[in-house]
């Protein structure tokens, strides 16, 4: 079973296996939206209007706009949702390619002028950054560096846009090797399982908000 991966697929596989399986292969049941969700879809789109069209914040999103106006005005190439996605060999390819690998959207991201350095941005609107994984910020310059070979560094920050903290992080291109033989491994976690059949359940606090009703742990 040939699989595509992404950040919040592997990281919701080593949340609870039973959950990955029931909800991203089975698809026997489907994550509902919540307030939480909904906001941070609106806020995202807000920025999004916001650095790529010149729009200006709406008035509720206004207290956020020192963090987006410095990204629109970097000068360079700048892209906003953009879809990329990699083969196993590490090659770029289309989003929808039969032989994707991983796929990623950053929410922001700018190339400078010479081309060798690039930038790209994450958007929270959760209300804490005690969990920040910077984790995301690596597979995406991964697939950053092999979108643009001319990049040699990819400087990546986390916006908790709610609480007002910054994570950063900073990606050199000879670590390339290294960032994706780590999220190739725990891809094959993923592709093991596939293999084996075996999906175990995994206990947390996060049970109450799980869509799958069925599982011994929901207490919904």
């Amino acid at each position: 079973m040939a699989l595509a991966h992404s950040y919040s697929s592997i990281k919701d596989f080593e949340g609870c296996p039973r959950r990955y399986h029931e909800v991203r292969i089975l698809k026997n049941f489907k994550s509902k939206d919540t307030d939480a969700t909904l906001y941070g879809t609106a806020v995202h789109k807000a920025f999004e209007d916001y650095v790529r069209d010149g729009e200006e914040l709406p008035a509720k999103y206004s207290q956020f706009k020192r963090f987006v106006e410095p990204l629109a005005k970097l000068e360079g190439t700048i892209l906003c949702e953009e879809k990329m996605a990699i083969r196993a060999d590490f090659s770029p390819c289309g989003f929808f390619d039969k032989d994707v690998w991983f796929r990623g959207i950053p929410d922001y991201l700018h190339i400078n002028k010479a081309g060798t350095v690039a930038r790209v941005a994450d958007y929270k609107t959760g209300k804490s950054s005690r969990y920040a994984d910077p984790g995301q910020l690596e597979l995406l310059s991964a697939m950053i560096m092999a979108y643009y070979p001319e990049v040699q560094v990819v400087k990546g920050v986390l916006l908790f846009v709610v609480v007002g903290d910054v994570i950063k992080a900073e990606f050199r291109r000879d670590k390339f090797p290294e960032i994706m033989s780590k999220w190739a491994g725990r891809a094959n976690d993923i592709e093991a399982a596939v293999d084996h059949g075996v999906w175990n359940p995994r206990s947390s606090a996060l049970c109450r908000f799980c869509p799958v009703h069925s599982c011994e742990y929901n207490n919904a």
